[in-house]
């Protein structure tokens, strides 16, 4: 019995052993993978990487060689391999990937690097974060990042990138956070996009797509934050944007929409941001929008809605921003609106209201206030006489 648990253990020696050389040597390729990266620093930084070197600096012929493991912005697993590369902000120019096959997050953001994103991205199949937002990378998205099916966070803000969202990305099962703001990209949002069922963030915005929002992206249920502002989207508002129950945030400002505002979305009951102003968009406003009694800040202004803003507006008591400015509004504002003691900032200009203004002060949290090119009679109220107001937001 002894011997038997003598020969296992001195297996288990043996093991860990081969082990330990198929690692040291694994982590050798990759460190030798990454030292191409180095010429491509700034001087400014590479003070930051005289660490970045696989010769021990006492090194003798007996000295081991070090491993990347111990590097500035290199983290490693329990086998040496190289897993995770946090790089931000270190002033490179260019990267090569290249041998770091177990590498699950790799953050490249706000350094210097251009030219297009690389197909060999498709060899990172372990990548569950992808973060190269902030540089000057131009060009489409590569279809080869819909080749890296662990993501679950990809970030390509703050670059050129130009034509058509790449359809592969709906291949992204996994992915939750999608950030694709502030680029160049153009064209129709693909439909494929609604194969995104775990998405958590989407964000759209400020950059050149056109044409309708899809209907599958009513498939988007986990959704908490939809971001597609400053576009040339047309088209109605999506009916199946009502499906989205978990949303918090949704901004679809400065686009071509037109239509009405759905019924639909008033059972959108954890909204706190809610813009859909600088579009087309006419007819009543719902009074199912009272419904929503988390929003904070609601923006409808610079459309063209008509007839009064509903009293179920009375019930929005946690509203702190409100802008109905320059719309078609007409006929009395409603008294409800009074209820609305935490409004901080209220834009009722450039309508064609009718009768007295309401006491809407009389929370006192108002700091500016705006009611001018209207048809408005009477006295100013008591309270907002009294009521000092600030400069006019940003």
């Amino acid at each position: 019995m002894g011997k038997l648990s003598f020969k296992k253990l001195l297996t288990l020696l043996l093991l860990v052993r081969f082990v330990g050389v198929v690692a040291s040597a694994s982590s050798t390729e990759e460190g030798n993978a990454l030292l191409k990266w180095k010429p491509s620093f700034e001087n400014q930084t590479k003070s930051q990487l005289t660490s970045w070197t696989l010769v021990s600096p006492n090194a003798t012929s007996s000295t081991p060689l070090t491993t990347p493991c111990s590097w500035p912005g290199i983290s490693c697993n329990l086998a040496g391999s190289v897993t995770k590369i946090n790089l931000t902000s270190f002033g490179f120019k260019w990267y090569i990937i290249d041998n770091l096959s177990k590498l699950i997050y790799l953050d490249l953001s706000f350094n210097h690097f251009s030219g297009k994103i690389p197909p060999e991205i498709s060899l990172l199949t372990n990548l569950q974060n992808l973060h190269l937002d902030e540089n000057q990378l131009n060009g489409t998205i590569t279809s080869e990042i819909g080749q890296c099916p662990s993501l679950n966070e990809l970030a390509l803000y703050g670059n050129s990138l130009d034509g058509q969202i790449s359809t592969s990305l709906g291949n992204l099962s996994n992915l939750v956070k999608l950030y694709l703001h502030n680029n160049l990209l153009s064209s129709s949002i693909p439909i494929e996009m609604g194969s995104l069922t775990n998405l958590i963030e989407l964000y759209l915005n400020t950059n050149h797509l056109t044409g309708l929002i899809p209907s599958s992206f009513g498939n988007f249920t986990k959704l908490t934050m939809l971001h597609a502002l400053d576009n040339q989207l047309s088209g109605p508002i999506l009916e199946e944007l009502g499906n989205l129950k978990c949303l918090e945030h949704l901004s679809l400002y400065s686009n071509n929409l037109s239509g009405s505002i759905l019924v639909s979305l008033g059972g959108l009951t954890n909204l706190t941001y809610f813009h859909l102003y600088g579009n087309q968009l006419s007819s009543l406003i719902p009074k199912e929008l009272g419904n929503l009694k988390s929003l904070t800040d609601l923006k409808l202004s610079v459309n063209q809605l008509n007839g009064s803003p509903p009293p179920s507006f009375g019930n929005l008591i946690n509203l702190e921003i409100l802008y109905l400015h320059q719309n078609q509004l007409s006929r009395s504002i409603p008294q409800e609106m009074t209820n609305l003691m935490k409004l901080s900032i209220l834009q009722l200009d450039t309508n064609q209201f009718t009768g007295p203004l309401p006491n809407i002060c009389q929370g006192g949290s108002l700091v500016y206030f705006t009611a001018s090119n209207n048809n408005l009679i009477g006295n100013i109220p008591k309270g907002l006489k009294l009521h000092k107001l600030g400069k006019s937001p940003s």
